[in-house]
């Protein structure tokens, strides 16, 4: 069987995997990705966008500790987005530049003076009755601009995976991966099987488990306790039909009632992502309750909107995670060392740039390999981009029409 050697082998295709693969080629070490399935699949491509400067986790008015690791982080991405710092982002589409934060007591008066006073990069900015969007036109609480920006995932797995596409490849969906152990109980390699039947044994310096909920089961098949991740469930909604762009949080007290955020359909018809509480709470519902539910929750949070012609749909994502001793998020990101395994969970998108140099700090204590050996997989088949949840959806329902409908 053919050998390969690299400094590290990535296993997951999703936002981590792809930036630490741009990361360590930038760096002139030898690095392979694999993927099974499509490139995001899984947390990246479900995700809203959103990259969160902590004022989402200071609710309270309290400088939480979610909120202290994210408020570096957005001026990070947006030096990325302006090809002004590496990786160069700036193929990734920003669908917008900023988002609406309202409320629906009078506690969301206080939400301006909370980003200045927390030491947050944003600060709310009031927006006035007359400067509000249509749709909030009538709201009883204080709106406020908060300069976060909203990117397009799927653009963002595209852009990190042109720069890097000769250092992926695809794997079988099943057993795509045999991880061997050697006598000291450590990754001694790991076998890769294409889908057309090519087999390479790839020997790595690190091996990186990048793949969300599947880490668990590679934590298994490299012989470490799954049990060091948590999973918490998501039930989100989308809606569709004679909708406008909108991107916002409405709060209530400490808690996101709704997320909206905006994207377009392959036919560019603007579809809703539907997030906050109601996508938590939903994980218990079934597709009808929710969707019932998440319209209930429009209508009244959202005085200026019209459900007449909307289409609904749900999907529901897993979010694998570091474990924490409550089951609740994790303030940070997570990185397992253990043996040459690197298990690596981003706990929030905006978070990706920080667990990389905890990543890359750790594969640089090898000696750089030669980038040449992987010339032996220039035949292997290449993944594609997974599609968001609003182009791969068949079913659609209206609530205004007897029956539902495929549309």
């Amino acid at each position: 069987m053919e050998k390969v050697h690299v400094n590290a082998l990535i296993i997951g295709g999703g936002a981590t995997g792809l930036w630490l693969l741009d990361q360590l080629r930038r760096e002139g070490r030898s690095a392979l990705l694999v993927e099974s399935k499509s490139l995001g699949t899984g947390q990246t491509i479900a995700a809203q966008g959103i990259l969160h400067s902590g004022l989402k986790y200071s609710l309270q008015g309290l400088l939480t500790a979610s909120a202290r690791e994210a408020r570096e982080m957005p001026a990070i991405w947006r030096k990325c987005l302006e090809d002004n710092s590496l990786p160069n982002l700036s193929q990734t589409k920003i669908r917008s530049q900023s988002f609406y934060l309202w409320g629906t007591s009078s506690a969301s008066s206080k939400l301006g003076m909370w980003g200045a006073r927390l030491g947050l990069q944003v600060t709310p900015q009031a927006v006035s009755p007359h400067n509000a969007p249509t749709l909030l036109k009538g709201c009883s609480g204080s709106i406020f601009s908060v300069a976060e920006q909203v990117i397009s995932c799927e653009s963002l797995l595209a852009n990190l995976a042109e720069t890097n596409q000769k250092q992926i490849v695809q794997v079988a969906e099943n057993q795509g991966t045999e991880v061997r152990l050697g006598s000291d109980g450590h990754v001694r390699s790991v076998v890769l099987n294409s889908p057309d039947g090519q087999q390479v044994e790839v020997i790595a310096d690190w091996n990186v488990f990048s793949a969300g909920k599947g880490n668990a089961a590679l934590r298994i098949a490299a012989g470490l306790d799954p049990r060091k991740q948590q999973t918490r469930p998501l039930h989100m909604v989308m809606v569709r039909g004679g909708l406008q762009e909108f991107y916002g949080h409405c709060v209530d007290g400490a808690t996101t009632r709704v997320s909206i955020t905006s994207a377009k359909r392959n036919n560019g018809e603007i579809v809703w992502q539907v997030g906050g509480k109601i996508a938590e709470e939903g994980v218990d519902m079934d597709r009808a309750d929710l969707i019932s539910r998440a319209r209930t929750e429009l209508l009244e949070t959202m005085p200026g909107i019209s459900l007449e012609d909307a289409w609904w749909a749900t999907y529901r994502v897993d979010r694998a995670e570091g474990i924490t001793m409550t089951g609740g998020r994790p303030d940070s990101f997570r990185i397992e060392k253990e043996g040459n395994v690197l298990t690596a969970w981003p706990t929030k998108l905006v978070l990706v740039p920080q667990l990389i140099q905890g990543l890359a700090g750790t594969i640089r204590s090898s000696s750089a390999r030669r980038i040449e050996d992987l010339e032996k997989l220039n035949a292997w088949p290449r993944p594609a981009i997974a599609k968001a949840p609003w182009d791969r959806e068949q079913f659609w329902t209206s609530l205004n029409l007897p029956e539902s409908a495929a549309a």
